[in-house]
């Protein structure tokens, strides 16, 4: 059985960034509706043709067109990023999923999709089409749902083949009376009509796996603080789970419970995550909060056990934890684990606060709690017989993640040098 179905992952998706801007989020679903519209249109019609996974990637990738605004603190217009300041989000957005998604091979269609039409001679892209089409797309919602009112009523006639391309508009127009776009969009069946397009492809689990992974970097990319938490989180558990010996299907949920564990979080104000001191009891409930918001987003969309592993990771033995105050008999031995993965992880890594724990230290914390009965004992003794090595093993996955890190933040520099050329 698998823990997440092709269409929830959209779902966990949908319900995830929607928490953090709504608007943004409904941009982007609108954005690759008109597109998938616009490319179903043409496999049926004309001599352009998609595969089923093109479509689905492509149609992924309108949606997540506008990923790199989730970086800034405060979008409460998303037309003025659609329509001024273009570049940074186009370019953060290509690198994150270029690096960190399952369609990194096609993120350069998100890289220029703000490029004007008439100056698509400047590139060399394989996706020009694909590129043609979502611009036309975007400018599409931000005509007619976002209302900006810098788009003045002749645009499409003013600036076709100027700003876009007039092909695409008039294949648009096409799809509009063939399959009432608008209409669909009114009263929001085009929702629906997402859902079952990525329900009909089954998606690897690899291929699932890596757009919650994505979406879990929307999280930790916020800060390098937290960059590596949940990878920590995730190694440490199955790690632990592993010596434990779990069966193969609870290493499984316990993975993905972990990976997702902390999703919440991306609720929670970056000032309250990376406060440097002490939270007061005001901001301790609102960071506890995060618990029962990943609740919100998971359940009814991943199975019962990953979700229960997810959302108890801060559950004490002693009933003293939270968002439950659940005890020991009501916690699996997979919830137990990841209990102390997830302090592991606070403990070993650097954050706004703190530095990193000696080993003596972080041994000496969670034996303690361990000795009150907060945490599982046998999961800590086993821990201490194999720290070193868990560690190890952790830091060399460690570094790769933290280089990818900086290799996103470098070439943003790059791309943004040589971007300059279309102000």
């Amino acid at each position: 059985m698998s823990v997440i179905s092709s269409k929830d992952v959209n779902e966990i998706i949908r319900k995830t960034l929607g928490i953090i801007n709504s608007k943004i989020m409904n941009h982007g679903e609108i954005t690759g509706y008109i597109l998938y519209k616009m490319m179903e249109y043409e496999n049926t019609y004309t001599e352009q043709h998609y595969t089923e996974q093109e479509l689905v990637d492509y149609t992924m990738l309108g949606i997540l067109h506008d990923i790199g605004l989730y970086k800034e603190d405060n979008v409460k217009n998303v037309s003025d990023f659609e329509t001024k300041n273009l570049w940074p989000h186009s370019i953060y957005g290509f690198l994150f999923l270029k690096y960190l998604s399952p369609v990194g091979d096609r993120a350069e269609v998100v890289l220029y999709h703000h490029l004007d039409y008439n100056r698509q001679n400047l590139i060399q892209s394989r996706y020009l089409h694909i590129i043609e089409l979502l611009s036309l797309a975007d400018k599409m919602d931000t005509f007619l749902h976002l209302k900006d009112e810098r788009l003045e009523p002749e645009y499409f006639a003013k600036y076709r083949d100027i700003k876009f391309s007039g092909a695409a508009l008039d294949l648009f127009h096409k799809a509009e009376e063939r399959y009432g776009i608008t209409e669909n969009l009114v009263n929001g069946k085009y929702r629906e009509e997402l859902d079952v397009l990525l329900a009909k492809r089954a998606f690897s689990e690899q291929y699932k796996r890596g757009f919650l992974e994505m979406l879990v970097y929307t999280i930790d990319f916020r800060s390098e603080h937290t960059v590596i938490h949940t990878l920590a989180t995730v190694h440490f558990a199955e790690q632990l789970g592993r010596l434990a010996r779990l069966s193969g299907k609870d290493l499984r949920d316990l993975h993905y419970g972990a990976l997702l564990h902390d999703l919440g979080k991306i609720a929670i104000p970056l000032n309250i995550l990376e406060s440097t001191g002490r939270l007061n009891d005001d901001e301790m409930k609102i960071m506890k909060a995060h618990v029962r918001i990943t609740e919100m987003i998971l359940e009814g969309v991943v199975d019962d056990a990953v979700l229960q592993i997810a959302v108890r990771h801060h559950e004490k033995l002693d009933g003293t934890g939270y968002h439950k105050g659940l005890k020991a008999e009501d916690l699996t031995l997979a919830q137990q684990i990841i209990a102390v993965a997830d302090i592991l992880s606070a403990l070993h890594g650097k954050r706004s606060y703190k530095d990193a724990f000696s080993k003596e230290k972080i041994l000496e914390i969670m034996n303690g709690d361990a000795d009150r009965g907060k945490i599982n004992r046998n999961v800590v003794t086993s821990l201490e017989r194999n720290y070193d090595k868990i560690i190890e093993e952790f830091e060399k996955e460690k570094e790769s993640t933290i280089g990818l890190y900086l290799k996103i933040k470098e070439q943003y520099a790059v791309i943004s040098e040589r971007f300059k050329m279309f102000d």
